[in-house]
């Protein structure tokens, strides 16, 4: 998780990255998960901006969105493929932007 706080405390909640799930024989569903974990963080930051977040199982990347009581899914990434690694790397770098923007307010 990325957040604004003080020490161990998280105050602000901004990104959550899913725990990683094997491909493979995965337990639990990790969309639900972090889309829990979103809600929640929504909640603490009394619905003041979108929430963002990824999901990562075994080489497959997905990006979340979450404003309001809506929700978006981006398509999945797969970090083995150059096109798709660059694309994971892009989202990342505009993340980061908009993670700038959120901490200088």
């Amino acid at each position: 998780m990325l957040a604004k706080g003080i020490l161990d405390k998280p105050q602000q909640p901004y990104f959550h990255f899913q725990e990683w799930k094997p491909h493979k024989r995965p337990t639990g569903d990790s969309m639900a998960q972090l889309l829990e974990a979103l809600l929640i963080a929504q909640e603490l930051n009394q619905h003041q901006f979108p929430m963002y977040g990824c999901e990562v199982m075994g080489k497959y990347w997905s990006f979340v969105i979450l404003e309001d009581k809506s929700y978006c899914i981006s398509k999945s990434y797969d970090c083995t493929e150059q096109d798709d690694l660059l694309q994971i790397i892009a989202v990342l770098r505009k993340f980061k932007q908009i993670l700038e923007k959120l901490l200088l307010n």
